[in-house]
């Protein structure tokens, strides 16, 4: 497990823009990152991908993998699927969070699938364990009438989707510097 280091962000474009879900995932996924003392990544794909790569820096990426082709201006589930999975084959995190959307509910189980990891859908929030560096997520259950803890302690990479609007969206800081990576 020391093979995997970092936090990858799958994120999401809407309208040649960052999508509002991938500005709040930058936030949650660059405080676990700075709790782990590891990089935050974040993937974006699609024909404004690498338009859209100093942005996500500037909200908190280290690095940012771009998947630049017009095949993936619209979801594709194995299209996306495939450029995840191949992406996190190379660069191991050890966490993945991506959007509680369409997309996102369609994508992490699927890649999840793929990469054998543990799965935590709909999260309320997010945190490391202090003690072991487990990813620790809080989702609701019983429609909502009460919240579970999850923590997944031996898979690899930890993924989880967020729910829009509970987490706090990153702030944007220009002066950020970071990698743009085609993939």
């Amino acid at each position: 497990m020391d093979d995997y280091k970092g936090v990858l962000v799958c994120g999401e474009i809407t309208g040649g823009k960052l999508a509002p879900i991938t500005i709040e995932l930058l936030g949650v996924g660059r405080k676990l990152a700075d709790e782990l003392g590891e990089d935050l990544s974040a993937l974006l794909m699609g024909s404004k991908a690498g338009g859209l790569g100093q942005e996500a820096i500037a909200y908190g990426a280290d690095n940012v993998y771009v998947a630049e082709d017009g095949l993936l201006d619209q979801y594709n589930s194995d299209a996306y699927t495939q450029v995840a999975a191949d992406l996190c084959r190379k660069a191991s995190p050890s966490i993945v969070l991506l959007g509680h959307t369409d997309i996102g509910c369609d994508l992490a189980p699927r890649l999840n699938g793929r990469l054998g990891g543990g799965l935590a859908m709909d999260c309320l929030s997010l945190s490391i364990d202090p003690e072991t560096k487990f990813l620790v997520s809080t989702r609701p259950v019983f429609g909502g009438n009460a919240h579970a803890t999850v923590v997944s302690k031996s898979a690899r990479p930890q993924m989880a989707t967020i729910r829009a609007k509970t987490v706090v969206p990153a702030e944007r800081n220009d002066s950020r510097q970071g990698q743009v990576i085609p993939v």
